[in-house]
Formats: structure tokens, C-alpha cells, sequence
């Protein structure tokens, strides 16, 4: 057993050796440690892990890589922490030395516990131990899925049964703090939805809790298509009875038809909530004006635009991952509202399994639009024409969230010449018919600090400028990146600017910090990553290997070994998904450049994927081009990655490799 060793996978995953934080600052190790310690004292297989760490594409050595990450544990846990068996891996660890020990514990004496009163005080001793919803740092969506998932709904619902306790022996007020969290947490949970009409109406507040009855009502109506269920409306009938002397009253006649029109004559709205900190005043103000047609450059004031012209409006923003597109379509979508009173739909057009069929989009969007589920049509070309006579003399903005292309785009636009569309993407659908496109690109110095200032306090920002120039420089100027940081700095309000950045000094560690909650830099790299194919996949990663500022399409293909039309093929598709920069020199032709922080995600893929072989054959042919072009620039500073030269001869292993394992 592990008797110096404390462990928490509840909040942020915690390692504590007799009262003092041990880090686990590597993303990986934190995923495997996390996946254990959800099965303590049980084996979980290499090939589990495995899904935890990579899903469904793990590279050609994840078993290796796997024992260095159990290795590189051990070494920091104590060489007894994780304990081989002969299915896989284990961490032996006695239950009083783990939160989810406690919590289990402590929930078993819950419910075995006959007095209400006592139940209660077992139930929030429970929730005591946890520092809130478990994982909330381990970037694995395998693992969130599966053990975190279970552990989640466990943890749901010892806090609903926290919340009968303590209403049986009439302390309503006392969980309304808690349950609120939860529903704002997860608004479409019914049961605890209900527990907090019943603990509003127990706390003399019968209105609000009537109230939150119909915004669930119309939340499930507006976003799923549903009427709430048997639990939430038989909490509703417990309210009106009690109102009314004990009648009831139906929610809806049974024999009532679906409906196929409207359904609120309310305006409909699903927009997510609009991010004041991350405002950029002049780039939104730019995009409002386009997007309602006005032709007069928007003024510093930044006053509303007259609304919409005489056709529908598409406008597009794309850019690379972690530009904020997503952000900024939403700022916009609610900057226009007033143009467009009738309603304001979001919707993802990106799903778990990838990019969602248009007519899956459709129904959602026809049910947003009032339309009853059963009422739906099937046939493509019915279903079509729903939609745009539902949009049809309405003015209502839609916001199609990360497009895969222009086919599934097409079918969602509106016809009517009262509605507009913002789309965003990674690529510029640049086929897409009567759109206007706009390119997001990184933040420039004044933006980022102001961001940042937002978000941590201008008074700290200020304090430290050379540590905030920096930050933002390490940070490649990229709003994710930087918005990340901001949270990081946020929660930590002891820490100075200049520790931040010291922590993003070194390269092979920068993209494990560039996480916090469910942001990640290199998750996010890693959806553009996956949506390019095998050549264009081989090609970043083995190109990220060149040390150089810039290269042109001759280098490239000598480091890859492809004629020179191929290559230019394989650049252009990169730079079409913003994985790749491309400028134009003069006297040099096109040149292909990485973001600091591609080239870092690029280069991790490159040691998981591809072998010390292609790696030495691509740096070696790249110098070969670059030194026997008969009229070459001086030659870069440094025309090889720290490692690459001889350590591939037989040296020892590169630090970059080390840094991925």
C-alpha cells in the first residue's frame, strides 16, 4: 500500500505525499493515472488504457510508449505504485487514501441508514469528500466516457439523494444552492429538475417554482423536441394540487394533435451564452456590418447597423483551430438580435462520429422551429421544403457551428430574404454560393493583452508587461492558447505572469499546459488533424522536422520524397485546413510555414507515428535539396531539430522524442 500517498480523482486529478502536492503535469500520465485509480485495486488492460490515451487511431507504439508512461509513474509515485498483473496494470491503494473511497464508503452508510435526518448528514459527508464533478482535467473522452461517465452519475445522484434527505426533515432552503448548480450544470435532467421545483415550492416559493417548471418545459420543447417526463410533470401536479386545494390539472389533452407550425409565439433562441472577455471590438464590428449589408464602415462607437437587405445573407468565418470562430460567431449572433426578433438558432454541425448529414440538421432545426417530432417527414425533399416555409416572411438568424464542407452546408441556408446565416469552418467553402468570407487569424499584441487583462485583471497585466509580452508570445498569439492561460492565471491568483510563462518556456512541455477544464490546445489541433487524409497527415508531421523559418515546395518534396506536383498538392490542402501558412516572396516563389504551436502538435505526431528511420531519410533529403540548389539562401540557423543530426546515427534518444513519452 501506498501510505505516504494521498489521491483525488473528484475536481482537478490530485497526488498528495504526506500533505504536499506531487505534480503530474504531463497530459498522458495524468490519463493513465486517472483510469487506474478509477479501478483501484483491479487491473485494467494495456489495451484499455490504450483507448484512453489515442481512441481509435493509437500509434504504431502505443504498447512501448505505454511502459514509459507506467515507468515515468513509478518513478514519480514510488517504484510499489503501479503494480503489474498479467492482464495489465494496477494500483494497489487502501480506500481511505482515495476521495472516491470515502465517497463510496460513505454513501453505502447512507443508504443503509434508516433515520432521515442521519441519511442527510451521511449524504453531505459524502459530497464533503469530493472537490466537485470528478476528471475535470484528464483530457481522455474515452475515459470521460466510460469509468468517468459512471462515477459522474453516481455523484448526481448521491447529491439528488442528498437533497431528499434533507427536505424530509424540512430543510428546503438549505439544498437550493446546491441544486441550482446542478441544473445550471445539466439542464436537462429531469430529476433533479423536479427535486428543485419541490424544494422552491417547500421554501414558500410556489411561483418560482411554477416558473421553472415551464422554462424546463420550453427548454425541452425548443432543444429536444420533448415534453418533459412522468417525474418533472407528476412534481408539477404536486404543486398545483397543493395550490388548489388538492385539484389537478392536465398538462395537455391526450387526444390533441401534433402540431406541424410554430409552436412559441415567443422568439426562438438557442443561442449559448455570448463571452465578454473575449471580445475584439473592431473584427466584430467589421463582421456585424457585413453580415447586415450596411456599406458604411462602422464607426469606434460601434453604433447598430440598419438591418438586413433584400436577399438572404450567408456570411462565413473560417480559420484554424483555436482562432475563435466559434466565440466570435455567437458575439455576433447576439449583437444582431434586435435584427432579427424572431428568433436566433445554434446549432453543431460537428458530431461525435465526425460531420452530422444535413438532414439530421434539418430535423433538429424543423423541431427548433416548433415542429413535433412525429410530424417530421422523412422524404429529403419534403423535409426541405418544411424548413424554408417555416423561415419563410420570419426573420430569424441561424449559426451553423464548424462546417465540413459546402454540401453539408448548402441544404441548412435559408431562402427567405427576411432570415441570414453565420457559418463557421475550418476551410474557406469557398464554393459556397452568394457568401462572404472571412478569414479569423491570430490576436495582435494589443488584442491578446487585452484578453488577457479581461479576464486576470488589467491591474496584473500591467504589473508584469515583459512577463505578459512573453506569455503571449509563448502562447504563438493563438485566442485559445491565450484564453487558456487566462483561466490558468485566473484560478490562481498567487501566481505571477512570469511563472506562467516560465512553465510554457519549454517546448516538449508547452501543449501539456495549454489545457485547463475541457479547453486543449492540442485537442483542439487535433479535430483539423483528423480531417485530412493519410499523404496530407504524413506530410505535416515529417515536415514539422525541418528546422527552418519557411521552406519551399523543392524542399518539401525532396524531404518527402514525391515529385514536385504532389507536394505542392499535399502544402496546398494543409494550407486550405490552416495547418500550414503560405506567403508569397519575392524572388523566392510560395514559401510553407508552421504556427509555433502546430509545428509542437505536428512534431509530437511525427515520434508517435512515424518511424527514427523517416525521420532521419526526410532531414537528410531536405538538406541534401537545400544545399544543392545552385542559387540557395544562407543557409537557416539551425537546419535540424534538436536530436535529428547524428543522435538518429546512434546517439542518444532526441529530447524531442523523450518529451512524448
Amino acid at each position: 500500500m501506498l501510505d505516504d500517498l494521498q489521491f483525488g480523482v473528484f475536481g482537478p486529478l490530485t497526488v498528495r505525499r504526506n500533505g504536499h502536492v506531487t505534480e503530474i503535469p504531463q497530459a498522458k500520465h495524468r490519463i493513465v493515472l486517472a483510469a487506474l485509480l478509477l479501478r483501484a485495486n483491479r487491473a485494467v488492460t494495456q489495451e484499455e488504457l490504450i483507448q484512453h490515451l489515442w481512441g481509435d487511431e493509437p500509434p504504431l507504439t502505443a504498447r512501448k510508449t505505454l511502459q514509459g508512461y507506467i515507468a515515468r509513474l513509478r518513478k514519480v509515485l514510488g517504484p510499489d505504485a503501479v503494480v503489474s498483473r498479467s492482464s495489465g496494470y494496477a494500483i494497489d491503494v487502501d480506500s481511505d487514501r482515495l476521495d472516491l473511497g470515502r465517497f463510496e464508503r460513505l454513501l453505502a452508510q447512507a443508504h443503509g441508514a434508516g433515520d432521515a435526518g442521519e441519511r442527510a448528514r451521511l449524504f453531505r459527508a459524502a459530497l464533503d469528500e469530493t472537490g466537485g464533478i470528478p476528471l475535470v482535467d484528464i483530457p481522455s473522452e474515452n475515459l470521460q466516457q466510460g469509468d468517468g461517465a459512471a462515477l459522474l452519475e453516481r455523484w448526481l445522484n448521491a447529491t439528488e439523494h442528498w437533497a431528499d434527505a434533507e427536505m424530509a426533515v424540512g430543510r428546503h432552503a438549505e439544498v437550493l444552492p446546491r441544486l441550482k448548480a446542478l441544473v445550471s450544470e445539466h439542464p436537462f435532467r429531469e430529476s433533479a429538475l423536479s427535486r428543485l421545483m419541490k424544494a422552491l415550492y417547500g421554501a414558500g416559493r410556489q411561483a418560482d417554482a411554477l416558473a421553472t417548471y415551464q422554462e424546463a418545459r420550453q427548454l425541452l420543447d425548443r432543444e429536444l423536441g420533448v415534453d418533459p417526463g412522468e417525474e418533472l410533470r407528476g412534481a408539477h401536479q404536486h404543486i398545483l394540487g397543493g395550490l388548489q386545494g388538492g385539484q389537478q390539472r392536465p398538462e395537455r389533452d391526450v387526444s390533441e394533435p401534433a402540431r406541424t407550425g410554430p409552436a412559441h409565439s415567443a422568439p426562438l433562441f438557442s443561442l449559448p451564452p455570448s463571452l465578454a472577455e473575449f471580445a475584439r471590438p473592431r473584427l466584430e464590428a467589421d463582421i456585424v456590418r457585413r453580415l447586415l449589408q450596411d456599406p458604411a464602415p462602422a464607426p469606434a462607437s460601434w453604433p447598430r447597423p440598419q438591418p438586413a437587405g433584400p436577399h438572404p445573407k450567408t456570411l462565413t468565418l473560417h480559420g484554424g483551430a483555436g482562432v475563435g470562430k466559434t466565440t466570435m460567431a455567437v458575439r455576433v449572433a447576439h449583437a444582431v438580435s434586435e435584427h432579427f426578433p424572431d428568433g436566433r438558432l445554434y446549432v453543431e454541425l460537428e458530431g461525435d462520429a465526425g460531420p452530422r448529414a444535413a438532414g439530421d440538421v434539418l430535423r433538429e432545426l424543423v423541431c427548433a422551429l416548433g415542429v413535433q417530432p412525429a410530424a417530421v417527414p422523412e422524404e429529403p425533399a419534403s423535409l426541405l421544403a418544411l424548413y424554408r416555409g417555416l423561415l419563410a416572411h420570419r426573420r430569424i438568424l441561424i449559426v451553423l457551428d464548424g462546417a465540413a464542407n459546402e454540401a453539408q452546408v448548402r441544404p441548412l441556408l435559408p431562402s427567405s430574404d427576411t432570415c441570414a446565416a453565420l457559418v463557421t469552418s475550418v476551410a474557406m467553402l469557398p464554393t459556397l454560393g452568394g457568401t462572404e468570407h472571412v478569414r479569423l487569424g491570430l490576436l495582435n499584441p494589443a488584442e491578446a493583452a487585452d484578453i488577457l487583462g479581461r479576464m486576470i485583471g488589467p491591474e496584473r497585466v500591467r504589473a508584469e508587461p515583459e512577463a505578459a509580452r512573453e506569455l503571449i508570445e509563448r502562447c504563438g498569439a493563438l485566442p485559445l492558447a491565450v484564453r487558456i492561460v487566462g483561466a490558468r492565471l485566473l484560478e490562481r491568483p498567487h501566481w505571477q505572469l512570469a511563472q506562467m510563462s516560465e512553465r510554457l518556456r519549454l517546448e516538449a512541455r508547452r501543449l501539456d499546459e495549454l489545457t485547463v477544464g475541457e479547453l486543449s490546445v492540442r485537442d483542439s489541433l487535433a479535430l483539423s488533424y483528423r480531417g485530412v487524409g493519410g499523404p496530407e497527415r504524413r506530410a505535416f508531421r515529417l515536415l514539422s522536422l525541418l528546422e527552418m523559418p519557411s521552406f519551399p515546395v523543392r524542399v518539401a518534396a525532396a524531404a518527402l520524397g514525391l515529385p514536385a506536383d504532389r507536394t505542392e498538392e499535399c502544402l496546398e490542402w494543409l494550407t486550405a485546413r490552416h495547418l500550414l501558412e503560405a506567403d508569397f516572396v519575392a524572388g523566392s516563389g510560395v514559401r510553407y510555414s508552421f504556427h509555433p504551436l502546430v509545428r509542437l502538435y505536428a512534431r509530437e505526431r511525427t515520434f508517435d507515428e512515424d518511424s527514427v528511420h523517416s525521420r532521419h531519410e526526410t532531414v537528410r533529403n531536405a538538406l541534401r535539396a537545400w544545399y544543392d540548389s545552385p542559387a540557395r539562401p544562407p543557409a537557416p540557423a539551425r537546419t535540424t531539430p534538436p536530436g535529428l543530426g547524428p543522435t538518429l546515427l546512434g546517439n542518444p534518444a532526441p529530447p524531442v522524442a523523450l518529451s512524448t513519452v
